[in-house]
């Protein structure tokens, strides 16, 4: 369990957290949320004991039960299992007292330490090892590969693989989609979702957030305030909260002026004096309610591109791979003015390969790929921060691109993106990850394309960034072709998906739902392939397959009619109880209630308990028959 006990923490001078009290639960998911700077990292330093604490107290698990992702990996030739599997400490330890018993010889510790190996099962945890492996993307052969064969991307995978491998009571986790593509998210999600330590997770993803938080913790005003529920239920409660401060701050300043009116009129008068003294103390007394601060919105777009031709790009019996070697065959496609496209596919599967065919850095092996007279490409590829010059300034960057355009429209134009005054003439060297995505934002936008290809633009953005992102998408008026492990980013700016599987380029009629299905299903199927070194056959013509899905869509509607009912049932009671609670939370979060009626704050809190009390058994109820659900499934 973690708990803060009055806790302030700071940085040099600045306070970053005062009077922080929290406790979490057993298996609690938790989702650490804040703006850039905040302090988040510097919170999970403070839990691990790296940074020590102004006043108050964490109490944590002891530290070997904690487990969190290595900023750095340190360079070794190490395999990718064996580095993954030193992440069980238990393990690891009875390996080395094994180690030292056979060393002295002594055979009544061998036997002990022999016995303790047994207990853990080796071979169990070394499968487990693997699955996460294949979970988070590798393959069967990439675990005998070197930890230094491998790229900073894949070497992060490692790290969070290692991290999953500690048996802990308390999971720290930074940012753990960076690296990610869509699949290995939802696979980390399930994966989650499933396993038994308390997890504090920081994030930007806010649908990730969404399906594994069971609450939120807010960074606000130089404090953590927790709020019940996913991040969806976390803004929902925010805005409510926000909603009556202002109301609060509005009351107080009307009640402050008049009283401050009344006093300034008549202090000095002798016969009003006593009446002025009473106000004095009143406004003394009165609870003064902060103002809210106006948050404004950081807002960018896209240009208005010149000319968006009817149909921009077609392909047909198109072949795209690497030196010969074809990774996606028979590749057939027409993009209009106005597509929307997300493309789909698990890691591997081609899906940057036919990006970078489409747009010309990667040569296609065979077949027809056709552009539209005055077609306008702006490619946003994985790796575009690499291609930005660190010893240059954002205003260079785009001089370069605009050598005859006034230093002073291109300041403008920068500004629009955040980089103002001194930010446009610092080197880009020194910026974080998503400053130079930004900057390569605009240099894109600058040349006003008709075409956006972006392949994973979210890495390194934050939740304002990527909410910014999402609207400029949204009013973008050229065609969208879109790779991203951001679900909320897809669902709201793409209307038709393109799945990239088997070698082949073929639309989705599913949603981002059922592909969820599909992904921790192939991650079965090739799991098991590479452990049985059988492939599983398809065998069956597509109307037998046809057939028989439908007959087992009968048999399984039938067996979850029932437990549909209940949870159905549960759904709406759960809504009604959550909806109240979600309001006696935002009263008991307003300092001014405790100043009523105490027989209602008696009440209140008394069926806040009652409430919580009534959710979590109505909670493990709902996991029980989703369990029997799934075992239907």
């Amino acid at each position: 369990m973690l708990r803060f006990l009055n806790v302030a923490i700071g940085r040099g001078v600045r306070v970053l957290y005062e009077d922080v009290s929290l406790v979490t639960s057993p298996g609690e998911r938790i989702g650490l949320v804040g703006p850039n700077g905040s302090g988040k990292s510097t919170l999970f330093s403070a839990i691990l004991g790296e940074i020590s604490t102004e006043a108050g107290d964490i109490q944590t698990p002891q530290s070997d039960r904690i487990s969190h992702v290595a900023q750095r990996i340190t360079e070794t030739d190490s395999k990718a299992i064996d580095f993954v599997l030193e992440g069980h400490y238990p393990l690891v330890n009875a390996k080395k007292a094994l180690a030292e018993a056979e060393k002295k010889h002594d055979d009544m510790e061998l036997a002990h330490c022999i016995a303790t190996l047994a207990d853990l099962n080796e071979g169990a945890i070394v499968a487990q090892a693997k699955d996460i492996l294949h979970g988070l993307g590798f393959s069967e052969s990439d675990t005998s590969k070197l930890v230094s064969e491998f790229s900073g991307g894949w070497r992060n995978r490692l790290a969070l693989a290692r991290a999953l491998m500690t048996p802990a009571d308390l999971m720290l986790l930074d940012e753990p989609t960076n690296h990610l593509d869509l699949d290995s998210v939802i696979w980390l999600e399930n994966w989650l979702r499933h396993q038994q330590a308390t997890v504090l997770v920081i994030s930007h993803d806010r649908e990730f957030l969404d399906h594994i938080s069971e609450s939120i913790w807010s960074i606000e005003d130089h404090t953590i305030h927790r709020y019940s529920g996913n991040y969806s239920d976390f803004e929902v409660m925010r805005a409510e909260k926000l909603r009556l401060q202002a109301a609060a701050a509005k009351a107080y300043e009307k009640t402050a002026s008049h009283l401050q009116s009344y006093i300034d009129r008549f202090r000095y008068k002798a016969t009003k004096a006593k009446q002025a003294q009473s106000r004095i103390k009143m406004l003394e007394k009165l609870q003064a309610v902060e103002p809210i601060r106006a948050q404004r919105e950081w807002r960018f777009e896209f240009p208005t591109p010149e000319k968006v031709p009817q149909y921009l790009m077609s392909a047909e019996n198109l072949c795209c791979g690497y030196s010969g070697k074809a990774i996606l065959d028979k590749v057939k496609f027409s993009i209009g003015q106005s597509a929307r496209i997300g493309i789909l596919g698990v890691n591997g599967a081609g899906k940057s390969t036919l990006v970078k065919t489409l747009c010309g850095t990667l040569p296609k092996i065979t077949g027809e790929l056709r552009c539209a007279q005055g077609i306008k490409v702006g490619y946003f590829a994985q790796h575009q921060l690499d291609q930005l010059r660190d010893d240059e300034t954002p205003l260079q960057h785009l001089a370069r691109l605009a050598p005859d355009v006034r230093e002073q429209e291109l300041r403008n134009f920068l500004g629009a993106y955040r980089f103002s005054n001194d930010m446009a003439t610092s080197p880009v060297g020194p910026m974080s990850g998503g400053e130079k995505a930004r900057l390569a934002m605009a240099l894109i936008a600058w040349e006003k394309p008709n075409f956006l290809v972006l392949d994973e633009p979210t890495n390194h953005l934050d939740m304002q960034t990527r909410e910014a992102l999402t609207m400029a998408l949204s009013s973008y008026e050229g065609a969208v072709l879109l790779v991203s492990h951001d679900r909320h980013l897809i669902r709201a700016t793409c209307d038709e998906l393109w799945l990239v599987h088997n070698g082949k380029l073929q639309p989705y009629e599913g949603d981002l739902d059922s592909y969820s299905s599909f992904i921790l299903e192939e991650r079965r199927n090739k799991s098991t392939e590479e452990k049985t070194g059988n492939p599983v056959e398809k065998t069956l013509s597509k109307k037998e397959l046809r057939q028989i899905e439908a007959a087992e869509r009968t048999r399984l509607a039938i067996a979850r009619r029932p437990l549909q009912k209940k949870i159905e049932k549960i759904d709406k009671t759960l809504a009604q109880y959550s909806k109240e609670l979600q309001t006696l939370e935002v009263k008991i979060s307003d300092t001014t209630f405790y100043e009523s009626n105490p027989d209602e704050v008696a009440d209140v809190l008394k069926r806040h308990g009652e409430l919580r009390s009534l959710i979590d058994d109505l909670e493990a109820e709902w996991l029980d028959l989703s369990e029997q659900m799934e075992a239907i499934n």
